[in-house]
Formats: structure tokens, C-alpha cells, sequence
């Protein structure tokens, strides 16, 4: 009789058929209909159309833009049926992977870039970013499942300093909001979902006032239970006993409830509002965001010493385990911008931007000895200015050029959010929390870019952009790429870069009143060489080969506070990876097939003398992989459209194995005597696939009702649809629920 997991491969290789019939099939079938406009534009259109600076400061065509750029349209939001901004992310950017973390949100990575925190890239909505600068990095937007508010978003992979500030290592993800002249009439959208339970509510409404005048407004609003335990089990790594006396073997979850996986942070209900005034160049734009998540228990707050934190006299403060304090992060966040274009003449325009934000954040934990809660809570105010200019110097030059005033306030009272008493925890040093004095800081900034039109065959940008706060050296991040485009058909792109990003706010004020000295700078070096052709109006494809060289700054879990540590982070070290990104695009009529495949290697982790990293284990001899990433990541999104009325949507990600986590997990055994993982215990590091699919009907041009079924495999085998725990996991890991979602929307 066939073994389980024979029974497993099979039932993975019939639905990864499926998704081959799919892409085979349907197109044929496309040719036999009749042809409906479903896309208004072929592939080769699109790649044609000169569009706003994304990937560049001067306008381009998206053929020539000089990086790789994901573009995610609002048909392909609503086809997704993502739940969150991270998932929808997850579903379409190519290479793009997401690993769960204990004490911090979860976390999102490129092309092998990964963080202990959300530092390495920046999130931009309408051109702002809205990155948390003292404590954590991108928080907000990321977990909100209302996503109705989103025209497009553009996500850039690779280093991106040069064009938008300190920061974007690896990615830049700019959302871009619908405003009167994208959206007009009234929209109602409700979904819910069962077994990963949530509600949400959206309206929005927008109306021309004249050709260029309008007002766009938008609300939002979820209550996101999430999954039990039963339905997403929390598997732990490592063999222990728990709090209660009961042994824990690794592979095997706890038999009482964690946490309700994905559910939001306090229970909360979390929310977004965004109201936009567009007059011609002039246009303002105000939004506020709420939300947060939940974290799981790490091993430490579950076992007593020696297997975890604590202490055997303190057991009777734990009469249950319902009485844990359950962790998480929250946040909140305002942001107003005002925006002006003036066109000085046919060639030269100046963008002006004035904007403030504010940001709110908590991440909740507790004292594992006492049982008490404590909370490291800030908000941080900034006010920006910024000005860039546009100037077409000549039939061959266009030129870029401005500057930005930012002034941060840290260290100030919450507003409000969530507006109780905590208690510190003893490492979260009291001058950089909440309820202590504040400081402030000023960044200036200058940046400018020249794009350079050989002939209609060559194209070259050189830009740079240099930041400069008090606490820093200059941070210099030059980039130069050029662009060759033979015949029609086919276009190169060879892309040299620079990024740089300052520490954490925190970080650097410890070490400025400690010792008068500057914090150091992370940096990163990358060399892209990318090939794209459009074979035909309807196919497209792209390969892409990389190498980068990071000099990390991270946790290092070995170290307690120092002149150049505040709460463990420093450099930890350098790295090198190269990697290979393949991608095809196809639609014909009302099919539509996208595919990647992306391919990601360690050459060398050099480590800093003395410190404990979590990237990889590879300096203290333990394979020669990245710690928190897979190697390989395919993924497949693919839609058809029946008749006039239906619509069928799929997508699968797969990560095809975590050699990395295996060996990381060894050396964290190895070296954490009594705790152990079984021997042959290998079921984290092996494939995770997450296949959901959609269905939709559209009775009528004013009215959309789907129904999406999520995380497929996971009716199979629920290994298959895990997410591991990074940074200095045994092999814990958290398998989503199959679950089911209904929308309904109705424009009036």
C-alpha cells in the first residue's frame, strides 16, 4: 500500500498539473471564442506607454525603465482575493518570500534579503514614505485586508537609495491610491471569511467636479478573528517541557491554543480612511491607518528554565496557560500631503510636496519570569519638505534635480493608541520610550539624475542622492544603468548601484549621548544584468542575473547593551549571494498566465568578531545557505474569463525547500544544551505550497461576487502550507488554514 507521504507527492503533482492545464489548455480554447476587450491593451502597448517616474526620476517608457519593476494593477488585486497587503505582495513580486517571527512582525525579503526587522526597503503610498523610523521599519498597510483604495502598486526589486532616500536596499513597494480621475461613483464591498475568520467593510466614492477637479473618498474596516489552533497549528522545533509539566516533541504542536493565527492585534478592529482633492497640478491627500497582528509564543515563553525563560519559582504565576499575556505589535498612522506642479515652461516643471505624519507604535510582550506585561511604546512626528525639478535639457538629456527637508520628533506621548499603563521591560533602556523626554532630528537630503539618449538604441541614467543627519557621516548612494534596446523586440539593461540606510532612531541616539559618536551606516553594492523581450503583442519574458555584497546590520543576540549596541543591534557582518530571476507574462483575450521563478545563493557570510548572527550558520560551519530564505521560489498566477460573466483565477507560491533553516537549527541545537530536535526531524525544511483559487461572477456591469478558497494543500497534508519562524528558530513553524472568503461589491 502506498506510504503517506507518497500519497502527499501525488496529490501535489496532480493540482501543479492542473495549473498546467490551465496554461496549456485555456489559451487554445481562448482562440476558439470569440475575442472580448478584457485587457484594453496588448503587453506590447503597455511596454511602450510613457508613464510617470517609477524606477527613475525622469519619464521614461516602461520598456526602458532601469530596475525591475512589478506593477500589480487593481483587476489583479481583486483577482488575488489577498487578505493583506503581504500576501498580495507574495502572490505576484517575484522573489519575493515572507517568514514569521516571534517577537517582531513578520517580515518580508528579497532576492535574499531578509531582515530581523522591516529596515531593508521602503514602503511608499502616493510617492510618501511611510516607514516607522525609531524602533521598527515598514509596519503600517501590511496586514489591513482592505485593499479597495489601490489603483496600482509598483514594487521595485533591487537597491533604490539613489531615487528614493536612505533605506531601499532591496525593494521599494509605492502604492498608489485612486484619486476623482481614476474612480468615479459609489462602491459598497463586503467580504468575510470562515475557518481564518474576518469581516470587512469598504466604501468608496469619488466624483469629477470638472476635467481635471475632484474628490476621492475611502473607508475601510475589518474584524479579523483569524484561525484556532485546530484549523493553523503552531509546530515547535525543539523538544522541551512546557510551563505545566507536559513534554514537547519536536514536530508536535501543543495540544492548548496559542493564538488565533493572523488575527489582529488586541482584537481591535483595524482601519483605513483616505480622502483625496485633485485641481488640476495642485492635489492634497490625508490618510490614517490602525492595525497590528499577534504574535506566537516563542519556545522561551512556553518552557521554564533551563529550556526556556523561566524561572521554576515563579510557576505559580501561571496557573493556565489562558493566563499568558498574549504579544503583539500595533500602530497607527496619519499622514497629509499637499502637492504642486508648476510648469515653468514646456521643458522645465518643479514639483513641490509639503507633507506631515504621524506614527504610533506598540509591540507588546511579557516577563516570562513575573508573568507581567510590558510594553515598548513611542510615537514619532515628521514634517518633510520636498522639491524636484523636471528639465528636458535637450533632445538627448533629461535632467532631474531637488532636495528634502525632513524634521522627526522621537520619543513623544501616544496620542491614544492603545492609551493604557505598561509596564517597561528592564532592556528597553527608559530615555528612548514613550513617557520620557523626546528629541528631534533633522535629515537633508540631494539628489539628482540625468538620462541619457545615445540614439534610439542606447539609453544611460547616472544619479545620486546624498543624506546627512546629525548622528551620521554623509550617506552617498550613486547609481548608473544602461539601457540598450536593438530592435523592437529585445532590450538589455546593465545596473550598477549603491544604497545606504541609517540605524534605527533609538539606535542612534543611545550612541550619541553615550559617546558623542556617529552611528554607522548599513550598505549595500549590486550589480544587475537584465534581458527582456517582447516576442509577441501577447508574450512577454525577462530574465534577470544578480550579485550583491551587504554589510548587515542586525540583532546579535550575544551582546547586551555597549556604546555601538543598543538592545543587540550592530554589524553583524557581510555577505555576498548571486542570484537568477526568470519571468514570463502572457494573455490572449480572456486569458492571462504570469510565471517566476527566482534562484538565490550564499557565496560568503563573514562574520564580526564575537557576534551571534541570525542569517546563517555558515561561519560557524554549518552549511552554506542563507538561514531564513529558499533557494528556490516559483510562482504561477493565471486567470481565464468565461463567457461574460465568469472568471476563473488561480495562483500558487512554492518554496521548494529551506536547506538554510535545517542547518541554522542544527547549530542552534548544537550549541543550546538540553534543548534537542529528534533526530531525522525534517519536516520545516522541505517544499511549502500555497494554492488558492477564485471564482467570480459579474451578473451585471455594477455588481462582483466572488468566492475564493485559500491554501488548498493544506486539506492534504497542512505541512505543505507552513511558514517558517526566522531568526534563531529551531524549526518553528505555523501552517495557514484552508479557508474560504465571499465578497460581494456593488457600484452605484
Amino acid at each position: 500500500m502506498p506510504n503517506k507521504n507518497f500519497k502527499n507527492a501525488c496529490v501535489l503533482e496532480i493540482l501543479l498539473c492542473f495549473l498546467v492545464f490551465l496554461t496549456a489548455v485555456l489559451p487554445v480554447y481562448a482562440e476558439l471564442t470569440e475575442k472580448r476587450d478584457l485587457f484594453e491593451m496588448s503587453l506590447e502597448e503597455l511596454m511602450n506607454v510613457e508613464i510617470e517616474p517609477t524606477a527613475s526620476l525622469t519619464r521614461t517608457t516602461r520598456r526602458l525603465q532601469p530596475s525591475a519593476v512589478t506593477t500589480i494593477t487593481r483587476e489583479d488585486i481583486q483577482a488575488s482575493g489577498a487578505r493583506s497587503l503581504n500576501k498580495l505582495l507574495e502572490i505576484y513580486v517575484p522573489n519575493l518570500q515572507m517568514i514569521l517571527h516571534h517577537w517582531e512582525s513578520r517580515h518580508l525579503g528579497v532576492r535574499g534579503i531578509n531582515g530581523d526587522r522591516e529596515e531593508k526597503y521602503l514602503l511608499l503610498v502616493n510617492g510618501r514614505v511611510m516607514n516607522e523610523r525609531t524602533h521598527y521599519g515598514v509596519l503600517s498597510e501590511r496586514d489591513l485586508s482592505m485593499l479597495g483604495d489601490i489603483h496600482h502598486i509598483d514594487v521595485i526589486r533591487g537597491p533604490g537609495s539613489a531615487i528614493y532616500g536612505a533605506g531601499a536596499l532591496s525593494m521599494i513597494i509605492n502604492i498608489v491610491t485612486d484619486n476623482a480621475m481614476t474612480f468615479e461613483g459609489l462602491e459598497f464591498t463586503s467580504r468575510m471569511g470562515a475557518v481564518e475568520e474576518f469581516y470587512s467593510q469598504e466604501i468608496k466614492y469619488g466624483k469629477k467636479l470638472d476635467d481635471e477637479k475632484g474628490i476621492f473618498a475611502y473607508f475601510g474596516i475589518d474584524k479579523y478573528l483569524g484561525a484556532d489552533q485546530g484549523d493553523a497549528p503552531f509546530v515547535l522545533g525543539a523538544s522541551f517541557t512546557d510551563l505545566w509539566g507536559t513534554p514537547v516533541t519536536s514536530g508536535e504542536g501543543v495540544d492548548y491554543q496559542i493564538n488565533r493565527y493572523n488575527a489582529s492585534y488586541r482584537g481591535l478592529e483595524r482601519i483605513k480612511f483616505h480622502i483625496e482633492y485633485t485641481d488640476g497640478p495642485f492635489e492634497f491627500w490625508t490618510r490614517y491607518t490602525r492595525g497590528g497582528e499577534q504574535f506566537t509564543y516563542a519556545q522561551d515563553n512556553l518552557a521554564s528554565t533551563p529550556y526556556g525563560w523561566m524561572s521554576a519559582d515563579a510557576l505559580d504565576t501561571y496557573p493556565s496557560h489562558s493566563d499568558l499575556y498574549q504579544p503583539g505589535s500595533g500602530y497607527q498612522q496619519l499622514t497629509m500631503s499637499a502637492g504642486y506642479k508648476q510648469e515653468i515652461s514646456s521643458d522645465l516643471t518643479i514639483h513641490y510636496t509639503l507633507s506631515y505624519d504621524m506614527f504610533d507604535f506598540e509591540r507588546a510582550s511579557f516577563n516570562s519570569e513575573t508573568n507581567t506585561r510590558w510594553n515598548l511604546s513611542h510615537r514619532e512626528d515628521e514634517y518633510l519638505f520636498k522639491l524636484l525639478a523636471n528639465w528636458e535639457l535637450s533632445e538627448k538629456h533629461s535632467l532631474a534635480f531637488g532636495g528634502e527637508w525632513s524634521h522627526e520628533r522621537f520619543g513623544l506621548d501616544s496620542p491614544g493608541f492603545p492609551g493604557d499603563d505598561v509596564l517597561l521591560a528592564p532592556y528597553e533602556r527608559a530615555p528612548y520610550n514613550g513617557n520620557s523626554p523626546s528629541w528631534s532630528s533633522n535629515t537633508y537630503s540631494g539628489v539628482v539624475e540625468d538620462q541619457w539618449r545615445f540614439n534610439d538604441q542606447w539609453v544611460a541614467f547616472f544619479g545620486v542622492r546624498m543624506d546627512k543627519t546629525e548622528t551620521t557621516d554623509y550617506l552617498f548612494s550613486p547609481r548608473f544603468s544602461l539601457v540598450h534596446a536593438p530592435n523592437d523586440k529585445d532590450t538589455w539593461k546593465l545596473m550598477l548601484g549603491r544604497s545606504q540606510r541609517m540605524t534605527f532612531a533609538e539606535q542612534m541616539r543611545y550612541k550619541w549621548d553615550l559617546s558623542n559618536k556617529k552611528s554607522d551606516s548599513e550598505e549595500m553594492d549590486t550589480v544587475e544584468i537584465r534581458y527582456e523581450r517582447q516576442h509577441s503583442p501577447n508574450l512577454w519574458f525577462a530574465v534577470s542575473g544578480y550579485y550583491f555584497d551587504l554589510d548587515v546590520i542586525a540583532w546579535d543576540s550575544g551582546i547586551s547593551y555597549s556604546e555601538d549596541a543598543y538592545g543587540g543591534t550592530t554589524s553583524i557582518g557581510d555577505y555576498q549571494c548571486f542570484g537568477i530571476e526568470a519571468e514570463i507574462l502572457y494573455q490572449k483575450n480572456d486569458f492571462k498566465l504570469s510565471l517566476s521563478h527566482g534562484y538565490t545563493k550564499l557565496l560568503n557570510f563573514y562574520n564580526s568578531e564575537g557576534v551571534v548572527n541570525n542569517y546563517s550558520a555558515e561561519p560557524f560551519g554549518y552549511g552554506d545557505d542563507l538561514a531564513n530564505w529558499s533557494n528556490h521560489i516559483s510562482k504561477i498566477v493565471t486567470s481565464y474569463k468565461f463567457g461574460n460573466k465568469w472568471k476563473l483565477d488561480g495562483n500558487a507560491q512554492i518554496y521548494w525547500g529551506f536547506p538554510g533553516a535545517k542547518d541554522y537549527a542544527q547549530y542552534v541545537t548544537d550549541k543550546s544544551s538540553p534543548v534537542s530536535r529528534d533526530s531525522g526531524y525534517d519536516k520545516p525544511y522541505g517544499p511549502s505550497v500555497f494554492l488558492s483559487m477564485g471564482l467570480q461572477y459579474q451578473p451585471n456591469k455594477n455588481m462582483t461576487i466572488r468566492l475564493d478558497a485559500y491554501d488548498l494543500m493544506g486539506l492534504f497534508n497542512k505541512k505543505y502550507n507552513k511558514t517558517l519562524y526566522g531568526f534563531n528558530s529551531y524549526g518553528d513553524y505555523r501552517s495557514s488554514a484552508p479557508s474560504l472568503a465571499f465578497t460581494l461589491s456593488y457600484k452605484f
